[in-house]
């Protein structure tokens, strides 16, 4: 508790982007990723072991690569990735305190704090009867003045509309209005990637398995409010809550899929 305590203290993370509590959510990725390492280090390898796949397969390197929702690097091949291209852009709304230090022997690695959703700032001083500020596709464009040669969007898809959601129930705004907010946050990161002109590379959860003691299945539902997913290239299983995380009772899976080339050009 108290390492979270100071972690939430000193995580980087724009003032607009803390009242909507991302540097607590990075705190409690980091307290969760822990405490479930073993649980979920399938599903980091099998990241990895995917976006490594993809470099093999790149027909050119060199260039920018933009990887967004970098998070606490597990799922990430950096080295990999730091060989490939003359420079990597790690993007995310949050950086834990330590990971400046981590990136150090990386020359040409870069920390860009980013919002994805492009909505972050503007929600944080929304008041109701207000328009919402609405997600644009064209938001990925603002990250770097220069030309991407491959972009990764990694476990993240499913995430982009969790906080401003909760954010608008704070608020009052109803769950139909919420609910439609959410699939035009997942659309417009999906609309972004497919519109970049070179390789990308998606890896998200699109659906949520909820299990019981005897491992059981009695909910499944989308994590992508009922947007149709791209076609997997691959799929697996992610125990992101073994029993006892959420209670002794439930425990939650993520079904994750993995695919390229969203935003070649036709």
């Amino acid at each position: 508790m108290l390492a979270e305590l100071v972690l939430n203290a000193l995580v980087r993370c724009a003032a607009p982007a803390r009242r909507l509590g991302y540097g607590r959510g990075a705190v409690s990725l980091w307290s969760r990723s822990r405490r479930c390492a073993r649980a979920w280090a399938p599903h980091h390898a099998a990241t990895r072991d995917y976006v490594a796949g993809l470099l093999r397969d790149l027909p050119q390197k060199g260039g920018n690569a933009w990887v967004l929702g970098a998070g606490l690097l597990d799922d990430l091949p950096l080295d990999d990735l730091c060989r490939s291209f003359d420079r990597v852009i790690l993007a995310d709304i949050a950086f834990l305190p330590g990971m400046a230090r981590r990136l150090r022997r990386y020359g040409n690695v870069e920390m860009r704090l980013f919002d994805a959703t492009g909505i972050v700032a503007p929600l944080s001083r929304w008041q109701a009867p207000e328009n919402l500020p609405l997600p644009a596709a064209n938001v990925l464009a603002g990250l770097d003045a220069a030309a991407p040669s491959l972009v990764l969007s990694l476990n993240l898809l499913s995430q982009l509309p969790l906080l401003p959601l909760a954010w608008l129930e704070r608020h009052g705004v109803d769950h139909g209005t919420r609910q439609d907010y959410g699939r035009r946050i997942v659309n417009a990161h999906l609309a972004g990637l497919r519109g970049l002109a070179c390789p990308v590379g998606l890896v998200s959860d699109h659906r949520r398995i909820f299990r019981n003691r005897a491992g059981e299945a009695v909910v499944a539902e989308s994590a992508l409010f009922d947007v149709t997913p791209p076609v997997a290239e691959r799929e697996w299983t992610w125990s992101l809550a073994p029993l006892g995380e959420i209670d002794g009772q439930t425990a939650l899976d993520l079904r994750v899929l993995a695919t390229r080339n969203l935003g070649l050009a036709a």
